[in-house]
């Protein structure tokens, strides 16, 4: 008997949970464009020790990755917020660059982050960039001073939003991130969200602890929780206030995917965004009228789609 008042009870709960209405979605998803802007780039085999500078497939506009000059033609072409990379210095300043190293993209040498500032602005950023295996640098000489401080980067952009990823390890970095956020008013903070390391999320959570953070780890407990008991319409509290960027492959094992994830995010001040950084764009995982952002390495074709319709 006690068996049937189980299966009855859970039942109930299941016709209770089913009949309560869809949310509604707060705002459509927003668009963040990958380290400003890059250029085609063929990204088959990549491993960790690849340079993809020299992996182009094709050179379409004249704007070099992580720069000013890329990161504002991103958000004319309409993105709510770029992500850029970032390196800790050794004047303790913060250069907006990819690579661990700069000798695949630069014409200099070393690691970046044992570099000051002054050093990096002397570098070319374009140096390193290849079409295929043609000896042929299209971007050589034309990204000579341009490699910015995040500094930099706020002050010529005080009213845009970035999704940072701190690439040096360590609390040495953390402490001088956090310093630099110190020096910030809370609006300049709030247009601010972390993607990368956990230790560094947890660095910038200790000092701010309403600062959005998101990484691997995060993700993991977050998501693992709610694929078991997203059905009941729970939303886990390690999915609230970061900005959640998930694979394409893996928004279709969640409960309530696309629009019914993504108002349960909003209500739980967090942003969910599609991973879709290799080129070409496409059309049939862009699910922002359903709530879901999209993280786009192009934004020219983004662009363009948008034209066309």
């Amino acid at each position: 008997m006690k068996h049937w008042a189980v299966r009855i009870s859970i039942l109930i709960v299941i016709i209770l949970v089913a009949r309560q209405p869809d949310l509604e979605l707060d705002h459509q998803g927003k668009t963040i464009s990958y380290k400003g802007l890059v250029q085609p780039t063929d990204y088959s085999g990549v491993t960790n020790e690849t340079c993809t500078a020299r992996r182009l497939s094709s050179v379409e506009h004249p704007y070099i990755e992580n720069t000013i000059p890329a990161i504002d033609k991103a958000f004319e072409l309409g993105a709510d917020t770029v992500h850029l990379n970032i390196h800790a210095t050794t004047d303790k300043q913060l250069a907006v660059f990819h690579d661990w190293t700069l000798d695949c993209r630069t014409n200099g040498e070393g690691v970046t982050s044992k570099q000051t500032m002054a050093h990096l602005k002397t570098l070319d950023a374009g140096y390193g960039y290849r079409v295929g295996e043609e000896e042929t640098y299209p971007l050589r000489g034309k990204g000579l001073g341009l490699i910015p401080s995040l500094a930099e980067v706020l002050e010529q952009f005080p009213e845009k939003s970035f999704l940072l990823n701190l690439k040096t390890a360590g609390p040495d970095a953390v402490e001088v991130l956090t310093n630099h956020l110190e020096k910030l008013s809370e609006a300049q903070r709030n247009r601010l969200s972390f993607i990368g390391l956990q230790s560094v999320s947890e660095g910038i959570i200790e000092k701010f602890p309403n600062q959005k953070t998101y990484s691997k780890e995060v993700g993991k407990r977050c998501l693992v929780k709610y694929i078991f008991i997203g059905w009941s319409r729970y939303y886990p509290k390690s999915c609230a206030n970061t900005t959640l960027v998930l694979p394409e492959q893996f928004g279709r094992i969640l409960w309530g995917w696309p629009d019914q994830f993504a108002a349960r995010a909003q209500q739980n001040g967090s942003e969910v965004y599609l991973y879709q950084t290799k080129q070409p764009y496409a059309k049939e995982s862009d699910y922002r009228e359903q709530g879901i952002g999209l993280f786009t390495a192009d934004m020219y074709g983004l662009a363009e789609a948008a034209k066309s319709q």
